[in-house]
């Protein structure tokens, strides 16, 4: 069984590249959704000559898998002398055996976007059938010695926060070996709408991710949370994704996300340094009450395996 074993450090050097134009899902929480224009490919392609780039990650909006030029974007980045790549996917396209082989054998990880284990939610998230499509991913990964190369990309939304610890039940039982999984709480953007219907509370959430998060660490299952206050994640700070950035030098909030929103809660806890803290469009919909301030100490937590 071959392991993918790549350079320490890429990951967090890597450039990301609009590969996707159009999208074989049509997911209610999108916050990119499809514009019909990727990146273009040949300036794309001289820009990380020029740089010296090493390393991408393949994203959209959209599917990436979805145009008929993947593997040409694969082709002419390796050529410019990409040698490690990430693909962002919703693993439909990875049903196909034949594709599925084919792009193991030139990606390193796989971020795999999987809003429920099951089948109904899955299809209230994606407004699609293709639930068995992207098991099937999934499992054709799985098969060619690549689980560890799956990163589960799960963004949590109204419909599927109560299943988070039935989630992580099924990622022990189904994919044990994984790299890890990526709690993300949804963003007030794109096609979501300014709707509660679509966001749920973070006090809502929490006891569920608290359950998911404890059964994935029993298992020794690494995983993360992305989006979510450190005050809501009491105890369970050492999984915060932006936490874990502010500890080894980085900055909070990667490129490209929208800054914290100014509120007085944040401006009296000091965690804030390493906290996402609430964004505007969380509490344009629910407002800033379930925000209490902290005074522990953020170099005193423990961060989380991941």
């Amino acid at each position: 069984m071959r392991k993918n074993t790549p350079k320490p450090g890429w990951i967090s050097e890597q450039l990301c590249v609009q590969t996707a134009r159009t999208c074989n899902l049509f997911c209610v929480y999108c916050q990119n959704p499809p514009t019909g224009v990727s990146a273009p490919k040949e300036k794309t392609a001289a820009l990380i000559r020029k740089k010296g780039i090493k390393a991408v990650s393949l994203e959209g909006g959209g599917e990436p898998t979805a145009g008929a030029d993947f593997f040409d974007w694969l082709k002419t980045l390796k050529a410019a002398g990409v040698s490690n790549f990430m693909l962002s996917t919703n693993a439909v396209a990875l049903s196909d055996p034949d594709f599925c082989r084919k792009a193991e054998k030139a990606v390193d990880y796989f971020t795999v976007n999987f809003p429920s284990s099951d089948p109904g939610t899955y299809r209230k998230a994606t407004r699609s059938v293709k639930f068995d499509m992207a098991v099937k991913g999934l499992e054709n990964l799985k098969a060619l010695g690549a689980e560890d190369k799956i990163r589960l990309f799960h963004i949590i939304f109204k419909d599927n926060y109560r299943l988070l610890p039935a989630f992580a039940d099924w990622v022990i039982k189904t994919l044990p070996g994984l790299a890890f999984v990526n709690f993300t709480f949804v963003r007030n953007a794109g096609r979501v709408g300014d709707s509660a219907e679509i966001v749920p509370r973070y006090s809502e959430v929490e006891p569920f991710l608290k359950v998911a998060l404890a059964k994935l660490k029993l298992k020794k299952i690494k995983a993360v949370v992305q989006n979510v206050p450190l005050c809501r994640l009491k105890n369970f700070e050492g999984f915060s994704f932006e936490f874990q950035r502010w500890r080894r030098g980085d900055r909070i909030l990667e490129a490209g996300i929208a800054g914290k929103a100014k509120n007085p809660a944040c401006g009296r806890c000091t965690l804030e340094p390493a906290c996402c803290g609430a964004r505007a469009d969380y509490l344009k919909i629910h407002g800033n009450k379930e925000l209490v301030p902290s005074a522990k100490d953020p170099g005193t937590l423990a961060a989380e395996a991941f």
